[in-house]
């Protein structure tokens, strides 16, 4: 791409591709020529602008960039220091770039109405330079791992030593030392810890400890950079590899131990076996971490297939094989969210020993408050939706040098009346019902976008586009380190973070406090609406990007540096923007739109509040939607393990009566018992009013049961010369939901107008009682062929008056606000004789602002014969007659 090898035609389908509108894509091209790069800088600076109107700065900043470094060498040179590359050296070619591949645009992004260059002359990182401190390491040939690991018994002095000097922290925390421990041991172990809890210490202070290369597997040079970046401020030497290496230099420092810590992807550590062994013996390899090991499981919601291969590091390094090594060098592997069926695939997968120690610590993040929220999901509720997220960001704030104008409560603010309140759902109100019935436009385990075209699937972000390697970022490797700064530490110490708050009476009073400043990141399931919320946040002054896979990868780094400088506000991003986002002051995660699985929202949620303080996590639905599977490459078995995990994601948002934290840290596998977070919109509002559905839920037993048992009888007794061929399908064919209700209007008037999506509501929660279950082979999100159960038959039967008492799910109470003027069609008809009612409906009417219809053209009558055959004239002497 970017050259002038390709058509205007495949251009602009790429642009589309990435997101762009159409209209900007054709305009693009006009404008720039049939060059993605030029087109996507164009569509970036703002549609009308010179395309190259940020190029200058960005040049200027290079050939700054390219001084210092010259300075920075001779500098470090003169003193006998090794002088480590800083990471965005390696963003910016010091000769002229090739044109290749659309990556090459300028690195702008767009924030507020302009895009911001580059800073890289205000960059504030410290130049990374390091003493050359492993001229004089011994670089046995062969080494015990004992005498690696004797450290003595009071290494948690030491370690609480190594915290304070380089982390500011003054003690492990409970799961931190076991994890240790454990290596101390020459054991694996496999910790699963929250989001933000600190999983990094585990495997970075052992490289400390032991004075040994820690090796750690990590899936995107994204997260490797930022985990490298945050070292070299803390005095850890460290570098990353990736998978294409152009310079192999840093491999080559990285395989003689000059770094404490390499990070590596998994494609390369495949291709490294052989120089890690020899580092072993020379240096000395005292752990191998996975990152991010729910990658590993097929089960897990991230899956990445060259993760699958890691068992080549038990196969490979262990005292068996090498004999050099007096244990096996332990593996750690690392994650936030795995259920009980991820972490055993994990362990099987990496052939732990079963010597092996599992530390679990508890998933509830007790400063997160989690909340759900109707949204019609179009452009139109823009308005409504991000309309606090632009007060908060845009209020007294200066766009272009200009006073920004106040957002207007009265023209982008939804009123008191407006607002969804208790639970999210309880005040529906009818101005924000204005979809069509769900019986004629709702497709099965798929979700219909705006005016009822369908979702295409070059929009849909996917798995394949986004794990496909490791090279997220199209730089292939970097390298760090840094001096650490003793007094900072003293003097600020850990007052980066706060500790969350435990007890109820600390959550209660936090609860009062207003939200701090902080950025915030909108999860989007299409690229398309990476950008059209973005553009929508720009014009209202907020500092917003997009960011998806398909994007040039130059935008995609200049957007995750700026996001990580506070220079932006909001990112707008696909699951793109993905794992070991590692940022502490992140105030708010909005998904708009349904995620696929409890363990992605939820660790993508967990980028929230890492600091300890209060933060919001909205997720921002439509209730008269079922969320749809994203297309991925998938066998039968994962599809189902797909389906299951969307549908269990489903349920949580339908949710109205129970703590969301609950729901969420119970569904990993750990008991929560009566607590509740009193944060989330359930606990803060409480549950809806409890409904008595007895004659509803009978009613609709009755139809199941008596179904069941017609089919029952059929395919026992069968007899031909009974039944005929129409009559043995018309009973052998599986009925599903919607035709059960269909049947129930037909022989109740009373529940006529009871809405399919409240039916299939109440379907859900019979089936959670255990009353109904799925009839098909295969897994929907919602249940679609119900079968009764035995327990379902006798609650039938039971003629017991105790009520069927239920909380009406998210689902029911939306469609119970529905305004419904007339029962019937007929009775619709007959509206129009009452002048009341026919001047409403007029005057809506005419307020839709519909085209008139244009005037029906009545075709003449007449005939005309065509007196060219014999047929035409005979037809014109009978007319002529007449």
């Amino acid at each position: 791409m970017g050259g002038n090898d390709e058509s205007s035609d495949q251009v602009i389908k790429k642009l589309i591709e990435m997101g762009f509108e159409h209209s900007n894509a054709i305009e693009a091209v006009k404008a720039v020529g049939p060059s993605v790069d030029d087109a996507v800088e164009y569509v970036l600076n703002g549609c009308g602008r010179n395309p190259l109107s940020g190029t200058a700065s960005f040049q200027c900043s290079s050939r700054d960039l390219k001084s210092l470094g010259k300075r920075v060498m001779t500098s470090s040179q003169s003193k006998g220091e090794i002088r480590q590359s800083r990471i965005w050296e390696h963003f910016q070619p010091t000769s002229k770039p090739k044109r290749s591949r659309g990556n090459d645009v300028s690195d702008g992004v767009m924030s507020g109405s302009k895009v911001l260059p580059s800073p890289v002359e205000e960059h504030k990182e410290p130049i990374l330079l390091i003493d050359n401190q492993f001229e004089n390491v011994a670089e046995p040939s062969q080494v015990c791992c004992s005498e690696e690991l004797n450290i003595g018994t009071n290494w948690e002095s030491k370690v609480n030593g190594l915290l304070r000097k380089h982390f500011g922290y003054s003690s492990l925390k409970s799961f931190q030392k076991e994890a240790l421990a454990a290596l101390l041991a020459h054991e694996d172990c496999l910790v699963l810890a929250a989001t933000g809890s600190g999983k990094s210490l585990c495997f970075q202070i052992p490289a400390l400890l032991t004075g040994k290369v820690v090796v750690v597997v990590s899936p995107l040079i994204s997260l490797m950079h930022d985990q490298c970046l945050k070292l070299s401020k803390h005095g850890v030497s460290a570098c990353f590899l990736g998978s294409g290496q152009p310079d192999s230099s840093v491999e080559q420092k990285a395989m003689r131990g000059m770094y404490s810590i390499i990070y590596v992807c998994p494609e390369t550590i495949l291709r490294l076996i052989k120089p890690l062994q020899r580092l072993a013996e020379s240096r000395g390899v005292t752990l191998f971490a996975i990152d991010e090991a729910h990658c590993i499981s097929k089960w897990g919601h991230d899956f990445r297939p060259d993760y699958r291969r890691l068992s080549v590091l038990r196969e490979n390094f262990s005292a068996r094989n090498l004999k050099f090594l007096k244990y096996d060098i332990p593996i750690m592997a690392l994650t936030a969210t795995a259920t009980v069926q991820v972490r055993q695939d994990i362990l099987d997968s990496l052939c732990m020993s079963k010597k092996r120690k599992t530390v679990v610590t508890s998933f509830f993040r007790p400063n997160l408050r989690f909340s759900v929220k109707h949204s019609r999901k179009s452009v139109s509720s823009y308005s409504t939706d991000f309309c606090q997220l632009i007060d908060v960001y845009a209020r007294k704030k200066k766009v272009d040098g200009m006073k920004q104008p106040l957002v207007s409560h009265e023209s982008h603010c939804p009123s008191d009346s407006d607002k969804v309140s208790g639970s999210g759902f309880n005040d529906i109100q009818n101005s924000d019902i204005e979809e069509s019935n769900d019986e004629s436009s709702e497709k099965e385990n798929g979700s219909i976008p705006s005016r009822g075209r369908p979702m295409s699937v070059e929009y849909l972000e996917n798995e394949v586009d986004v794990f496909q390697s490791a090279e997220d970022w199209d730089v292939a490797y970097g390298e760090f380190s840094g001096q650490v700064h003793c007094e900072e530490w003293n003097s600020h110490g850990s007052m980066e973070t706060i500790d969350p708050p435990n007890k109820p009476e600390e959550r209660l009073r936090l609860l009062q406090e207003p939200l701090e400043q902080g950025p915030t990141i909108i999860y989007v399931p299409t690229r398309k609406e990476t950008l059209s919320i973005a553009k929508y946040l720009c014009e209202f002054g907020v500092k917003a990007a997009a960011y998806n896979a398909a994007l040039p990868k130059s935008h995609l780094r200049q957007v995750h540096k700026e996001f990580h400088e506070d220079s932006l506000q909001v990112v707008v991003a696909t699951m793109a923007f993905g794992m070991g986002i590692d940022k502490l002051n992140v105030r708010r995660i909005i998904h708009y739109g349904w995620p696929q699985s409890l363990e992605a929202y939820y660790q993508e949620a967990g980028r929230a509040g890492r600091d300890g303080k209060l933060a919001d996590c909205i997720l921002y639905v439509n209730l008269s939607r079922m969320p749809t599977l994203l297309p991925s490459k998938r066998s039968e078995d994962q599809a189902k393990r797909a389906y299951k995990m969307l549908s269990d994601f489903f349920r949580y948002g339908m949710n109205t009566s129970c703590c969301r934290a609950k729901i969420l840290v119970e569904y990993f596998g750990e008991d929560f018992g009566d607590k509740k977070c009193l944060f989330c919109d359930v606990c803060v509002d409480g549950p809806p009013k409890m409904l008595d559905l007895k004659e509803e839920a009978n009613i609709l037993m009755q139809m199941i049961a008596a179904r069941y048992a017609e089919s029952s009888f059929m395919d026992c007794s069968y007899d031909d010369s009974l039944c005929s061929v129409t009559e043995r399908q018309k009973f052998l064919v599986k009925p599903n939901l919607r035709a059960f209700v269909n049947k129930i209007r037909e022989q109740s008037q009373k529940f006529i107008t009871t809405d399919l999506l409240w039916w299939k509501g109440l379907a859900r929660i019979m089936e959670a009682k255990g009353y109904i279950r799925e009839g098909d082979d295969k897994i929907h999100v919602q249940i679609k062929f119900p079968e009764p159960t035995k327990r379902g038959l006798e609650f039938l039967q039971s003629e017991s008056d105790k009520g069927f008492h239920v909380y009406p799910e998210a689902d029911m109470l939306y469609s119970m606000r529905k305004p419904r003027a007339y029962s019937s069609f007929s009775d619709w008809g007959k509206g129009w004789a009452n002048p009341e009612i026919r001047r409403q409906r007029l005057d809506k009417i005419r307020s839709s602002n519909r085209k008139p219809r244009k005037p029906r053209i009545r075709k003449s009558r007449k005939h005309f014969s065509d007196t060219s055959t014999s047929r035409g004239r005979i037809s014109a002497k009978i007319s002529q007659k007449k």
